[in-house]
């Protein structure tokens, strides 16, 4: 089949194909790609039957070449239905030529789920996928505004909550760039206003907007425009201020796509005072200065290549929580003398 198109994600995860043996989830909104693969893995396995489900990193198939084939074609003693999510599918011992191999011979049974990272079009995993009959391709990209205040309105309703209009508008402007991470933010706003029947702008305020937000700020406007003290201080008043890694690389990844749009417009023939000032959601006014000096500092290579950085970096901070401040850390620092490298040749 060919790509499954981003406004067909939505339904193709909530209802996945019982006939469709095969499945790739990817792209750079890492917590997405985790809820999408495990939304459609859940769908074809039995919740009260603990071997009904197989997870396997793709990493362990080096080790042991045949285990993904075995599991496949595995009979399963009490469901009729079994998954296989298999993670991070981004190249890693010849995935591609395994999956030929299967896509061969579908396992009647068993459906697999690759939960990938952001593959470039010529990923030959991705190509596999997309050109196969029998399977499908899902791509997960950031939220846009609209997605988020769906999610928003969902997480409300589900809580018997309403929210004011100017409270989801801000919270709408603070969220996005990681599913799970804006899913999670949502959640505790509603937890914190349960009782009360409606979510108010001083809770998002509150809860949202706090100094923390601003301390992420200050670390994300030090990396994208090489300001390596200021980079430093900011992580060091972010983690004593516990402020999660997590949300750290996911406002970071964030704010690295939104340059990217940025960059694309002013290569258009657009200001970057207008870019900015245009973009959506809206840039904090204190901070347009900074953002319109980082424009000059990324070309489109290179913030491609910096949001596959950070959505790995954010993946991994939330498999490795205990070393997320470390692994967020060293990302962004190498991002800030990228930056400070471009920086210094303007200069010149």
């Amino acid at each position: 089949m060919v790509a499954a198109r981003a406004q067909e994600a939505d339904r193709l995860v909530a209802r996945p194909p019982q006939d469709v043996a095969f499945y790739l989830v990817y792209g750079p909104d890492t917590g997405l790609v985790s809820e999408r693969a495990k939304t459609i893995a859940a769908a074809f396995s039995d919740p009260g039957d603990p071997f009904a489900l197989v997870r396997i990193e793709a990493s362990e198939l080096t080790a042991n070449p045949t285990r993904l084939a075995d599991e496949a074609y595995a009979v399963s003693m009490f469901s009729s239905r079994r998954a296989i999510l298999l993670r991070d599918g981004g190249g890693r011992a010849d995935l591609a030529g395994r999956f030929r191999a299967l896509f061969k011979q579908p396992p009647p049974d068993t459906a697999i789920v690759v939960e990938a990272g952001d593959l470039k079009k010529s990923n030959p995993l991705r190509v596999l996928f997309e050109q196969e009959s029998r399977a499908y391709a899902i791509p997960c990209f950031a939220d846009d505004e609209r997605s988020i205040g769906a999610l928003i309105d969902e997480e409300a309703r589900a809580a018997g909550l309403s929210i004011a209009p100017e409270a989801r508008a801000l919270l709408v402007s603070l969220l996005g760039g990681d599913r799970l991470m804006t899913r999670g933010e949502i959640q505790k706003l509603c937890l914190h206003a349960h009782g009360t029947g409606a979510i108010t702008l001083a809770d998002v305020e509150a809860l949202i907007g706090d100094s923390s937000t601003f301390a992420v700020d200050e670390v994300i406007d030090a990396a994208a425009g090489g300001a390596l003290t200021g980079l430093v201080e900011g992580l060091a008043k972010a983690r004593a201020e516990g402020v999660d890694a997590g949300q750290i690389a996911g406002a970071a990844l964030r704010h690295f796509m939104l340059l990217d749009e940025l960059r694309a417009a002013v290569d258009a023939g657009v200001s970057p005072a207008d870019a900015v000032n245009g973009a959506r959601p809206p840039v904090f006014f204190k901070r347009k200065g900074r953002v319109e000096a980082a424009l000059g500092l990324w070309p489109p290579a290179r913030l491609a290549r910096a949001i596959v950085v950070l959505g790995e970096a954010a993946r991994d901070a939330r498999l490795n929580p205990a070393l997320s401040a470390d692994i967020v850390g060293e990302t962004l620092l190498t991002l800030a003398r990228a930056a400070d490298q471009a920086a210094g040749r303007r200069r010149r």
